[in-house]
């Protein structure tokens, strides 16, 4: 039987989590703000409002570098006191959202993040 979508992208969430030293929680998000899939650090935390963060923050920044000249998207970050938010875009229609703590190796962090990025653009590729 094959595997759904939201099944194998979980599975490279759940992955990427368990080899990372870096990226604590992590979500593929619509553009739209969809949770595809999410793994988050914290039972309590609100993967629709994840969603509906990412996006807007997408929706934000895309407009912001096109209107600068800036070219395309690759990744916006967000620090706060606690960590950080680094969202990465996939494809046209599709975001990786990793959460990472505050004393993270920032380098790494968005090294890991374009990595699954890619995996995940292959995954969803597939199931266009």
């Amino acid at each position: 039987m094959a595997q759904k979508t939201g099944e194998i992208l979980s599975q490279h969430l759940q992955e990427l989590l368990d080899q990372s030293s870096d990226i604590e929680g992590a979500a593929v998000v619509g553009v739209d703000g969809l949770v595809y899939s999410a793994n988050m650090p914290h039972r309590d935390m609100d993967e629709d409002l994840a969603g509906a963060v990412a996006a807007a923050v997408y929706a934000l920044s895309a407009r912001s570098v096109s209107q600068l000249n800036r070219g395309n998207l690759q990744r916006t970050l967000i620090q706060g006191d606690d960590g950080n938010i680094i969202v990465t875009v996939i494809n046209d229609r599709t975001l990786f959202v990793g959460l990472t703590p505050k004393d993270v190796n920032l380098g790494m962090a968005f090294a890991e993040a374009r990595t699954i990025a890619k995996k995940l653009a292959d995954v969803l590729k597939d199931f266009a």
